[in-house]
Formats: structure tokens, sequence, C-alpha cells
């Protein structure tokens, strides 16, 4: 008996131990999962925080403007700003140094930040009378003294379209037509922006051979003044002279070089007469010829006395 007593501790020793060594094992198989794990979660993030690649292109210095630059300002006068420029990217004739252009005045305007051209830029003794490079070939340049009147307050300044008045004591005439203002006051700058322009006292006109003969005619016999145009406006006046007459009521005279559509007498008191012209309804003294009014004896006398 002493003896299976002494078997069944054994056995139950064993046991315990059995238990013991498969409780280390699983304990060790759950820290090793752990470590793994933290192991993984630690490389994910070390990849996910890795700076993301780019590539690199080759520079290079490159002078601009640091605003915008009419034409015929001097080099050594613009205000340059030095940036980097991807090299690939630099238009072909771009300048890189300007050192052997400071003496140099530019002959197109430079818009900001962008790289400049030789072919902007000349060193030619001509090129630095900006209105010089602006006349075409065929035309003239001519200089007239103004006033706010005459130049509308100064908005027809460089670069504006007007039309040539000549303004007499008892009549205005259209002298020449689309004249481009080259410089107003010795400028070539545009009116721009809102702000009030200056009123010049001189301005250089772009003109044709008889442009100018016409308006240095005109000065002597009176007051030169301009009429404005917009931008997109070619149309031509459809009457070119107007007199103090007309002013006071008289009738108008028909054009002879007007093509007259259409003629009509009011039978009224006044009995006014109309021709259409040009699309228009103008006042007449006279019956067109080709025309005539039925029992209208007075105007039939009127139009042989005019013809």
């Amino acid at each position: 008996m002493p003896i299976r007593s002494k078997s069944r501790t054994t056995r139950s020793r064993r046991k315990d131990k059995g238990l013991l060594q498969l409780a280390l094992l699983c304990v060790t198989a759950i820290v090793i999962a752990v470590l793994i794990t933290k192991k993984s979660d630690v490389e994910v993030q070390a990849s996910n925080n890795q700076p993301k690649i780019v590539a690199e292109y080759d520079t290079v210095t490159v002078p601009v403007p640091a605003e915008f630059v009419p034409t015929g300002t001097k080099v050594r006068d613009i205000r340059f700003r030095h940036v980097p420029y991807p090299k690939h990217q630099l238009p072909n004739g771009a300048l890189q140094n300007i050192d052997q252009f400071v003496e140099a005045v530019t002959i197109a305007p430079l818009p900001a930040s962008l790289p400049i051209f030789k072919e902007n830029l000349s060193l030619e003794a001509a090129a630095s009378n900006p209105v010089v490079e602006r006349i075409p070939k065929g035309m003239r340049a001519m200089t007239i003294k103004v006033d706010a009147t005459s130049a509308v307050e100064g908005w027809a300044g460089s670069g504006s379209i007007v039309d040539v008045l000549l303004v007499e004591k008892s009549k205005t005439s259209v002298i020449a037509e689309k004249v481009k203002i080259l410089s107003a006051e010795r400028s070539v700058s545009p009116v721009g922006g809102n702000a009030s322009p200056n009123v010049p006292k001189t301005v250089t006109l772009l003109v044709s051979q008889e442009q100018c003969l016409a308006i240095n005619t005109a000065i002597p016999l009176g007051r030169i003044a301009f009429a404005l145009r917009g931008t997109r406006d070619q149309e031509q006046w459809d009457d070119t002279q107007f007199t103090s007459a007309q002013l006071k009521g008289s009738s108008k005279t028909l054009n002879p070089n007007g093509a007259v559509n259409g003629f009509v007498t009011l039978r009224d008191e006044q009995g006014k007469s109309y021709a259409l012209r040009n699309g228009k309804w103008v006042p007449t003294d006279i019956i067109p010829e080709g025309f005539f009014v039925a029992g209208n004896q007075d105007a039939k006398d009127r139009s042989s006395a005019a013809r």
C-alpha cells in the first residue's frame, strides 16, 4: 500500500509540471506575437513617414523686370530682380545677363516677372527716340499745341485715336479722321488706371502726308480740337462740316456726295422738306434730282433754280 501512494504522488507532480510548461509556452507565444505586431506597425509607420522624392531640375538665375516697362525706357533705369528659372523651361534667346545692354533702350513693352530678349532692346541711336520707332513707312509725325479742352481733359493721350477738328468763327470742320497720338507732353506711356490724367501742352500725331498738310494749313485759320474715338470705332463722319447758320435754324443743304434714296415734304404751316440720305432724314431746301412733289409748283421751281 505505501508503494501505491507514492506512485500517485509522482504522477501528480508530473502532471503539474506539464501544465506549467504548457502555460509558459503559451505566454512565450503571446509575447512573441505582440513583439512581431509592434515591429510591423513601426515598419509601416516608418515607411509612411519617409520623405517623398521629387525630381530636381537644373535652374538658372534670370533677370526679370520687377514691374511693367514701357517702350523707350533705358535699361539702366529698369528695376530688375533675379529669379531662379528651370533650365529646360527657359525660352531660347532669353537673356541671363544684361551687363552688355545697360545703355540700350526698350523697343517693345516688357511685362513684369518675365524673361527679356535681345530683340526687345536696341543699342542704336535711333532707338533712343521711341517716337521714331513708331512711324511706319510713308507716314509722318507732327506736334501741335493743345489745352484741357482740345485734349479732352487729358484723356486724349498716347495711344488714343482722335479726329482733328478746325473750329472757326462761323463753322467747324473735320480735317483729319482716325489720327493716332504717338506721345503727349514727350511721354509715350498710354493713359491708364483710374487716376486723373495730366493735361498735356503738346501732343505728337501720327498722320499721313495729306493729313499733315491739312492740319498745318488749318492751324492759322482757327482753333484745333480733338474728338476722342472709341478703340473699335471705324465709322466716318456723316457730315464733316457744321455752320453757325445751321445753329440758327436754317435748313441743312444736301451733300452732293451723299446718296439720296427718298424725299418727303410735310404739308403743314412750315412746309419743311426732308431727304433720305445714307439712311437718315436730312432737312433740305431743294428737291433732289429725280424726285418731285405732285401739285407743288413752288418746290419744283426751287429745285430747278438750285440746279
